[in-house]
């Protein structure tokens, strides 16, 4: 394991302005000599778990550590390869994850873990279930993205799903030059590029983003993705829009579902094909919360992992709340 240094003030402004390494940042080399980068907070000696970090975010957002201090809650968020501090991988497919989850899990000593995936991290979650599930006690996808492409059912995808999967398989260079220009606006300028994006949120998405201190956390993940570049990004767009490689019905992880009714960047129709699919699952939906209900339910969502609530195996439960009662 590297500790990682921060780097100088002349370093920092050579490469494109981005925030200096946090002092919980480190590295695990890989097998293969890569590097794999995390965030470690919480409680030291609390129970693990692992957070997954969504399309076009980072470790960074990961949510603030008090409520895992609180919960005795190790909390690990991985950066996954060429987004990051982590080593890229071209041509990486959605089952390679787990293994290099598993090396990051035997490194940090974790026998056993929990995982938190959030949106586009949701595959990646799901993809440890079906190859680690031995290791894993607990999981919490919030507002996670269903399969895309290699579904039997359609109705839950939109027509710009669609046209992802179409352009995986026939033209791969049009995510590419996509991508580009959606990360041009942010590498250019990155807290405009948030400023702008909030306008399009739903009002309880812009009411959560409005606090100062992730605001300034969301900012700061602009910078931080492209640290290497635009590669990972285009490497996780191909992922999520090509099929998985194993079907949601083979879980055997407990798995809780987390999602807002307001959610327009990953409809809740998704989460309601995972709840039918993944066997024991259980879906509570939030009727006035959006995509990043993450952040106002992280206490709710990490106590749920460190306090399971038992659940049934025959049929998937659906719980549709407010705030106030998750």
């Amino acid at each position: 394991m590297e500790l990682l240094p921060v780097p100088s003030r002349e370093h920092i402004s050579q490469i494109a302005s981005q925030p200096e390494v946090d002092a919980r940042d480190a590295r695990l080399r890989l097998h293969d000599g890569r590097w794999l980068g995390y965030r470690e907070s919480g409680d030291a000696d609390g129970r693990p778990v692992l957070f997954f970090h969504g399309l076009g975010t980072t470790r960074v957002v990961c949510p603030p550590e008090e409520a895992a201090q609180r919960l005795g809650v190790r909390l690990i968020a991985l950066d996954r390869p060429g987004i990051g501090l982590s080593t890229p991988r071209p041509g990486r497919r959605l089952l390679d994850w787990p293994d290099d989850v598993r090396q990051a899990a035997d490194q940090l000593g974790l026998s056993r873990f929990s995982v938190v995936g959030w949106s586009g991290g949701g595959p990646f979650a799901l993809a440890c279930a079906r190859r680690l599930g031995d290791r894993i006690d607990a999981m919490s996808i919030v507002s996670g993205a269903a399969p895309l492409a290699g579904s039997e059912r359609k109705d839950y995808l939109r027509r710009f799903d669609r046209n992802a999967v179409i352009a995986a398989g026939r033209a791969p260079w049009v995510i590419r030059l996509a991508l580009w220009h959606w990360g041009r606006a942010q590498r250019r300028d990155a807290e405009r590029f948030f400023e702008q994006s909030l306008t399009a949120m739903c009002a309880a998405d812009q009411e959560v983003l409005s606090e100062p201190a992730l605001r300034s956390r969301m900012i700061a993940n602009s910078v931080e993705l492209y640290r290497q570049g635009g590669r990972g990004m285009y490497d996780e767009a191909l992922i999520l829009a090509r099929p998985w490689g194993f079907d949601p019905s083979e879980i055997r992880v407990r798995v809780d579902l987390w999602h807002g009714a307001l959610d327009t960047t990953v409809p809740v129709a998704m989460s309601r094909h995972l709840a039918q699919k993944i066997p024991g699952a259980r879906l509570r939906l939030f009727a006035d919360e959006g995509h990043h209900l993450l952040y106002r339910l992280w206490p709710d969502i990490l106590g749920s992992l460190v306090r399971p609530e038992p659940a049934s195996v025959a049929a998937p439960a659906v719980f549709a709340t407010s705030v106030g009662s998750a």
